[in-house]
């Protein structure tokens, strides 16, 4: 019986164990599709997320470029504006007949810089006299990276009357003018007008005059001949202390060795680069109608913008306009002038006897 028992055992073993192992290897297959599925479906759930994760950093990159692109712009434009419109208000209250010419604008980050040319209106010939440049940003001032500046002697510019002992020129060549204080008795005086026969009859220019005494613009406009043409008046634009110190003195100094000296300090000149005044003419060279009136502006507009020359504009507006804010045009004190014209024109200003200085700019060829 035992035997019998053992022996159907194994027979049921042997029917029993394949039919087993049918289920765990199917088991097994779908454990394996299973899992390949899951594998699959967190591939592509991943791939989905590494992508959508792409795009949405993408369009944020893209979205920030944009936008910081866009608010870089339009801080650049606020940024600028001040320091552009006190430069040019600048010009029009001082640069003897000179202009702001072509402007060339550069955007960066946080900032920028603008390039400019200058020029003068010689008998409505247009002549090259040089460029500038002005920065602006949150990280710079209008000076930019600009530290100072080196040249000879003869490049720069004049202070008193022992500079008269070289005539100063810009880095282009052109001669620099220069005015006489009707107040100050000087020991000599420059007197160009008595050179033009030296030059050649096609040649045209520029001539500083200094008068005995301040006139108003209108005498002025009557002193002037017709066959010159009045370009720019330079003015009275200081207040009694700043006179006197204009005149020669004596003043003590240490030396050295640290002894006091006396130090003699010549009268004073003004070169064109520090001159103020009014212009008589536009950039197209075309007469103004109310001259003084755009003097007025330019004060009154430099002055709200806090830029280098803030001082400036609130130190000439003070001694010039008043304490009343209110312009008028007998108020306006003329020192000279600066006229154009060629040689024979200008000769004819040589024997009238307002005119105590008078000192050659630029020159160039009519044609």
């Amino acid at each position: 019986m035992n035997n019998d028992n053992k022996n159907k055992n194994k027979n049921e073993q042997k029917i029993n164990h394949p039919i087993l192992d049918d289920e765990k290897d199917l088991d097994r297959f779908f454990d394996n599709v299973k899992e390949t599925k899951l594998k699959k479906t967190i591939t592509k759930a991943k791939r989905r997320s590494i992508i959508r994760n792409i795009m949405i950093s993408v369009l944020v990159v893209a979205v920030l470029l944009i936008g910081g692109s866009i608010a870089n712009n339009e801080l650049n434009y606020r940024l600028e504006g001040p320091i552009q419109i006190a430069v040019d208000n600048f010009n029009k209250i001082s640069a003897p007949n000179k202009y702001i010419g072509q402007v060339k604008r550069y955007h960066g980050f946080l900032g920028g810089k603008n390039e400019y040319t200058t020029y003068k209106l010689i008998e409505g010939k247009v002549v090259y006299t040089g460029e500038g440049t002005y920065s602006y940003g949150i990280l710079q001032n209008d000076y930019g990276s600009w530290i100072g500046m080196e040249s000879p002697l003869i490049l720069g510019s004049s202070f008193g009357i022992d500079d008269l002992k070289l005539q100063r020129f810009n880095e282009l060549g052109q001669k620099e003018m220069v005015f006489f204080y009707p107040f100050i008795n000087y020991s000599e005086y420059k007197n160009d007008l008595q050179i033009l026969d030296q030059l050649e009859e096609n040649k045209i220019m520029e001539m500083a005059l200094s008068f005995d005494k301040a006139y108003s613009m209108d005498q002025v406009k009557k002193m002037i001949p017709g066959n010159v043409t009045l370009a720019w008046y330079w003015i009275d634009d200081m207040n009694d202390q700043e006179k006197e110190e204009k005149q020669p003195r004596k003043e003590e100094s240490t030396n050295p060795n640290g002894g006091e000296e006396i130090i003699e300090m010549p009268a004073r000149i003004v070169s064109e680069q520090r001159a103020y005044g009014i212009k008589a003419l536009n950039e197209n060279g075309e007469p103004l109608e109310e001259p003084e009136q755009e003097f007025f502006w330019a004060l009154k507009n430099g002055k709200e913008y806090d830029t280098r020359y803030k001082g400036e504009f609130e130190r000439v507006y003070h001694h010039v306009v008043g304490e009343d804010g209110q312009l008028a045009k007998e108020d306006i004190k003329v020192f000279g002038v600066v006229v154009t014209g060629d040689r024979e024109s200008l000769k004819s200003l040589s024997k009238l006897p307002f005119i105590k200085a008078s000192s050659m700019g630029v020159i160039v060829d009519r044609y």
